[in-house]
């Protein structure tokens, strides 16, 4: 009986899984452009539902001469014209659907939309050119600096 040609097994390609800065920090300022720009706010304040801003007013002394002030700092305001993930899904003390919500994004768009597309194709050729650019500082990092850190299966750059 002849023998069987065995076959040999394929090589599995390597993946690098560390997390990547570069892309990181282009994803952040892609969902910053679009959540300026369409929901009046910040990532974080859309997540989350705090911003910043106004928190509160302390009336003047009408004897000492000196006005009211406006405190300022993170806060809830679900009656602001931003739009905010808790208000379009009901949680805590926001309406479902918030303050008009959709008029407000409605509005937003129209607004914002072409500066929205301009900023984002900004920053995604900016990204691409600047990845360009630094690559071999990039690699001279992912290369040389972060194994000596201990950090080369944990971040790249």
């Amino acid at each position: 009986m002849a023998r069987r040609k065995s076959r040999k097994a394929k090589p599995r390609t390597r993946r690098n899984r560390a997390f990547n800065i570069a892309n990181a920090a282009e994803l952040y300022l892609t969902t910053d452009v679009l959540t300026r720009n369409f929901m009046g706010t910040n990532p974080l304040g859309f997540f989350t539902g705090v911003e910043s801003g106004s928190t509160g007013y302390t009336a003047g002394n009408a004897l000492g001469g000196k006005g009211g002030t406006t405190t300022y700092g993170y806060g809830y305001r679900p009656g602001a014209t931003s739009i905010t993930l808790p208000e379009l899904l009901g949680f805590g003390s926001a309406p479902i659907g918030g303050v008009n919500a959709a008029q407000q994004l409605k509005n937003n768009f129209k607004a914002n939309a072409i500066p929205a597309v301009m900023q984002y194709a900004g920053v995604k050729i900016g990204f691409t050119i600047g990845k360009r650019l630094l690559s071999k500082q990039r690699s001279m990092i992912n290369n040389k600096i972060l194994p000596l850190v201990g950090m080369k299966q944990l971040v790249r750059v």
